[in-house]
Formats: C-alpha cells, structure tokens, sequence
C-alpha cells in the first residue's frame, strides 16, 4: 500500500521557514496583498454580506481568539472572520487560480485570521500559507478527474476539495503532530461536499458562499486534531476506500509525492488580473491591450471576434445573467463589463447590472469562433504543463478600421507574472472601495513587504480594519 498521507504529514509538520526558497516568500508576500485588496473590493455584494451575518450567527461576537473581519470595524472571533473573509476573497473570482482552484481564498483569510488571534509571527505566517498550499495541491492533482470525464454533467469539485486549503495550515499553525495531521487529513477528506454541477447548472452565488462554510470546518477540524478529538480516520490518501474512492475513483499517481519538499507547486500559482473567470483573463488583457494601444471606446465597436471559443464561457442571453457568478463566467458579458464599467470591482457585478440593456447590447456585440473551441480539460492540462492556451482578438470599428492582437499567457500567470506595482495597483483600488484610511493602506502595503520581520502578525491584520 501506498504511504502519500504519512508522507504529507511528515513533510508539513517538519517545514521551516528556513527550508523557504525566496522568491516562494516573495510571491507569498504578494498573495498576502493581493488576495486582502480583491476581498475589501468584493465586500459590498450580496455573498460577502451574507457571510459577514452568517458568520456573526454561527460563532456570536466574543470568544478567547479575536480576528479582524477585512473591512469591518472591530474583531469577530476567529472562526467567523475566517467565515467572512474567505468568502469576500473570492467574491469577485479575483484572487488566484492554480491548477486545481482558488486556494488563496483560503490559505490567506485561514493563515491570517489564526496568527492574529494566536500573535504568532509573520514566519509562522508564510510557512503556513506556502506548506499548506502544498498539501491542498498536491491533493487535489491527485484526485483530478480523466479527460473523458463528463464534468459539465456530474461537475468539478473545486468546492470540495477547496476544504483541504483551509485545513492544511490550520493543522501547521495549531502545531500538530504528524499523528494528529494524519487524523486531520481524514477528517478533512470526511468532510468533504460533494461534487455537484447544480450550481454551474443554475448560476447560483452558494459557489462563492462555500468557501465560507469549507473555511469554518477546515479551521474547525484541525483544532480538534489538535485536542486529540479525533480517532480511526488514517491514512485516508492510501488504500481501496480512501479519498480517491470517496472522489469517485481518480487516482492520478505521482503527484502527492513527486519531489515533496524540494519542488515547490506554489511557484506555479496564477495571480488574476480581472475579476472574472481563470479562462477569461487573457481576452480582457487582449481587449485592455488594444484600448490602450489605439484608444477606441465603447460606441465605436462594431464587433469584437475572439478566438478560441472557451467552453461554457460563451454564456449570452438578452435575459440578462441570473447571478454574479453566471456572469463571472461569460466572456462577452466581461468584454463588455471592462468597456462600460469602468475601475473593475464590484461596479461589474451589482445586481441591476446583470441586467442592463446598455451592457447587454455591447455584450452582443463579441463574437466568439464558432470553428475554434478550447475544451477546459485541454486548457488545464497546457497550464499544468506550464503553458496557457493562446488568445487572439480582432476588433473592428465602425468607421472599418480593424485592430488585431495575441497573447500567450495572461498578466498573472508565472510566466507572465504580476510585481510589486501589479499587487500594490489593485490592493489599493479595493481597500479605496472599502473606505480604508490612507494611512492603513499605505501601512498594509508596507507591512506586506517585510511580513518575514514581523513577530506579531495582528500588526499586519489590523490594518484592515475600519
């Protein structure tokens, strides 16, 4: 039999902030900035609100470990912060993606919340963010369905393994043992939500408010591994009925163990330009390229054609989009959002714009190629392989000038990927958003950069508060 679970246990419970390679601290620090900017933009649609009561219902106002909820006044115990700002980040769909998800939603609010509330130190921080993010995606790639998988019909379980990136650097930063991190995997992949399509099939926003419920029983679950709570859920990577069974069946050998602790899968993390869906980064940064390079606007379009066609990308429809999500996942509704709506944030998605017939007339207005479709399972495995699907655009104005461009990768993307500026450039469109001081943003920013000197990382979590 197999040894992977013993293996992940070993290998995050023994990590070192020394074992760290800079440019893996470096792009943590980065996440860090990045993940709190697109959640403080988020914070004002209906999911991030929902969130913020559930999470004030589910665990009260007071408890012995305090958080800060991102762009709230005052502290929440830590489990409802947690709850709050996971949800928040993902909100807009603007964190990160890696080959399996968005994780950061996750390993940040998780990592933050936990070494506020305990004052540990930005270290403790970063090896949390960075080790987790190893266990989750190592997982993950594991239990990756087969190409021939009908995911449109039976779905993607981004919403449940999600659970394991909440969990992983819980399990690191309460500081359990292997033993106790063995029977944290199992009870993690125990409470796993099933895969479904339902919410891709009827546009619903729950996408967005799962990270605030994987997030609670993620956290929830490694403090009883902890309290040594938990008993006879081992090795659950391992064996027949373990989590490749339970994920029906997947099991793709080589990844939780390929150069564990000397290859570090978190370089690979892809930073989102856009608020929008992974697949619809690089059309909007072709449709940004050709407006700044040629300075066109809105009305003098009279077609914008883009190939290839992504699957279940094309979404458009009249009616208008039954939820920020459907829309999020619809290239000509993002087109259209990026020329009219301008700063992106949550101006692209408030609820009586899903419907707008100003947007909607330029939405069909793009033309996707009926000739040349990229199935996502091809698309994923050309990013698992370090590559992207290429994307060109041609855009013809009225008057028949006719602009072209292709681009390989999207801004954020490692070959392509986002500096300082980049993260420091949205983190402050989003904290202005949130009407955080100048004085906390300018400090967060600061802060973020020297997360590794920090002995109390409550100095870094204030910040975001009102």
């Amino acid at each position: 039999m197999t040894e992977y679970t013993k293996g992940l246990c070993d290998f995050i419970t023994k990590l070192k902030f020394e074992d760290l390679a800079p440019d893996l601290t470096d792009k943590a620090k980065k996440l860090t900035l990045h993940v709190a900017g697109v959640a403080l933009a988020g914070r004002t649609l209906p999911t991030a609100v929902s969130a913020r009561s559930a999470a004030r219902a589910t665990v009260g106002t007071q408890a012995d470990l305090m958080s800060t909820m991102w762009g709230e006044p005052g502290k929440l115990p830590m489990h409802g912060a947690i709850m709050a700002n996971a949800t928040a980040a993902d909100t807009l769909d603007w964190e990160d993606c890696s080959y399996t998800g968005h994780p950061s939603a996750h390993l940040v609010s998780v990592s933050m919340a936990m070494t506020e509330a305990m004052h540990r130190s930005g270290k403790d921080y970063l090896t949390a963010v960075i080790g987790g993010f190893e266990v989750y995606q190592r997982i993950a790639c594991y239990i990756q369905p087969t190409p021939e998988f009908d995911s449109r019909k039976y779905g993607w379980g981004l919403g449940s393994w999600q659970i394991f990136a909440s969990a992983a650097p819980a399990g690191k930063l309460y500081g359990c043992d292997a033993d106790q991190y063995n029977l944290l995997l199992g009870a993690t992949g125990c409470s796993t939500p099933v895969v479904n399509a339902i919410l891709a099939l009827q546009g619903s926003d729950f996408y967005h408010l799962q990270y605030a419920i994987t997030g609670l029983t993620g956290t929830m679950v490694a403090g009883m591994a902890k309290r040594n709570e938990l008993d006879n859920i081992y090795n659950i990577m391992d064996g027949e009925s373990g989590y490749p069974m339970m994920m029906r069946g997947f099991a793709n050998e080589g990844w939780i163990d390929r150069n564990l602790g000397t290859e570090y899968l978190f370089g690979q993390l892809l930073f989102k330009h856009w608020p929008a869906n992974m697949w619809i980064q690089t059309p909007i940064d072709c449709l940004d390229t050709l407006v700044t390079r040629h300075g066109f606007k809105a009305e003098d379009i009279e077609e914008i054609f883009m190939t290839p066609t992504y699957d279940e990308r094309d979404k458009f429809s009249w009616d208008g989009y039954a939820s920020c999500r459907d829309a999020q996942f619809s290239v000509p509704y993002c087109l259209a959002a990026y020329l009219l709506r301008g700063e992106p944030g949550p101006n692209w998605y408030t609820a009586e714009r899903l419907a707008d017939p100003e947007l909607l007339e330029m939405a069909s207005r793009v033309k996707l190629d009926p000739d040349n479709h990229m199935n996502l399972q091809v698309a994923f495995k050309m990013f698992r392989e370090g590559s992207f699907p290429t994307t060109s655009m041609r855009v013809t104005l009225k008057d028949g000038q006719q602009f072209e461009v292709t681009l390989p990768f999207p801004k954020g993307h490692p070959n392509n990927p986002f500096d300082w500026s980049d993260v420091e450039r949205i983190f402050r469109a989003g904290a202005r958003a949130a009407n955080l001081s100048e004085e906390k943003i300018e400090r967060y920013i600061a802060l973020c950069k020297k997360i590794d000197e920090l002995e109390d990382m409550a100095e870094l979590a204030e910040c975001l508060s009102m």
